[in-house]
């Protein structure tokens, strides 16, 4: 470490690099942590992955992605790459997730208490997980933790790539947690206590894969994949109804079809409205079970966040298909900008883009 870096961090002063790997797009967000003032957005850059260089969350060409990588870093740090890293893996790539109770023990560290209790449970007790925690609260009934597993298998490509790329990790995190975490940072601080009972549900379209995350106590509670809600699988449903290509129905969903398409335009309406409900339904599913898991109040804030968030039209469709307020997620509230820097950019087209990086972005260590 530098004397300068040095002389920083016992300042209070630190830099986080939040990167973001998905199916296709790799982002960087730099946010930069300096002692009682407002966390400052220092850069964001993405670069496109080609097709079949990750597939279902698989790498399956390490030399192009570790290319990727490499651009969208020294794009956002031309002066030299540091900073601590935080990456993600995403919800659906097998990550298991639940809520324990576990009563202290005297003499006993908790966090051998957890990790004893979570390797007592099936499937968690599997040997080729990876195991963490995260202590939620202490009860009357014992110290409350979200315990998350990961398959080792699963995780080895992913640090490989960052070792080949010489990048120390300070952590990595599960995706729908990041989006929490945003969601958590951008939100108005109330000045009255808040009703632990009350639920937000963050609703994630991403391009690939989707998923339900119900967010409780200011904490991430539970989720549930969203199968058929992509904006892939969405293009691919208005394709098979209007009969035209995959590519140019993206362009319908995001308003960015031009009017000389000869597409009849009730006809067009009409399509999008039943790929909506088609989310909507499944949305409302994934409500009932959380409202029954555990006698939950149903949520009265839908988040919607990922690609499929820009999707023209569809938000306030949600909101009174499920008569409860929605709106997209934009973590960018929750950092200082300086637009001389930013010059240009519509942050609230681009926060489907960063949001995950940002959110590991505002992440200190």
């Amino acid at each position: 470490m530098q004397l300068g870096s040095i002389i920083s961090r016992i300042r209070g002063d630190s830099k986080t690099v939040g990167l973001d790997i998905g199916h296709r797009l790799v982002r960087v967000a730099v946010v930069g942590h300096k002692q009682g003032s407002k966390r400052a957005l220092l850069a964001l850059e993405h670069e496109v992955i080609p097709e079949g260089v990750v597939v279902d969350n698989e790498i399956r060409n390490v030399p192009v992605l570790i290319d990727k990588v490499q651009s969208v870093l020294y794009k956002a740090m031309p002066g030299g790459i540091s900073g601590d890293f935080v990456v993600s893996v995403n919800w659906t790539s097998g990550i298991l997730c639940d809520k324990i109770i576990v009563k202290p023990v005297s003499k006993v560290p908790e966090n051998e208490l957890i990790l004893q209790a979570a390797m007592g449970r099936s499937p968690f007790d599997d040997a080729g997980n990876v195991l963490d925690y995260s202590v939620l609260g202490r009860r009357e009934d014992g110290i409350e933790a979200m315990i998350v597993a990961a398959k080792k298998d699963g995780l080895t490509p992913w640090i490989n790539i960052f070792q080949a790329l010489n990048l120390k990790l300070f952590a990595i995190d599960v995706d729908a947690f990041v989006l929490s975490n945003a969601y958590f940072a951008s939100k108005p601080r109330s000045s009255d206590m808040e009703d632990e009972d009350e639920a937000v549900l963050l609703l994630n379209l991403g391009y690939k894969k989707s998923y339900a995350a119900f967010l409780r106590n200011e904490h991430f509670d539970s989720g549930r994949s969203i199968i058929g809600g992509s904006l892939q699988e969405l293009q691919e449903q208005l394709s098979e109804s209007l009969g035209v290509s995959v590519d140019q129905c993206g362009d319908i969903l995001l308003g960015t079809e031009t009017k000389q398409s000869g597409i009849d335009g009730s006809k067009v309406k009409s399509a999008m409205e039943t790929v909506f409900e088609g989310v909507a339904t499944k949305v409302d599913t994934a409500l009932r079970y959380f409202s029954s898991a555990d006698n939950y109040r149903k949520p009265t804030k839908l988040i919607v966040a990922g690609g499929g968030s820009n999707i023209i039209n569809l938000i306030p469709f949600l909101s009174d298909r499920l008569s409860m307020e929605a709106v997209r997620l934009n973590p960018f509230k929750s950092v200082q900008i300086d637009k001389k820097r930013f010059f240009g950019m519509n942050f609230d087209s681009e926060a489907s883009i960063y949001t995950v990086a940002l959110g590991l972005a505002l992440r200190r260590f």
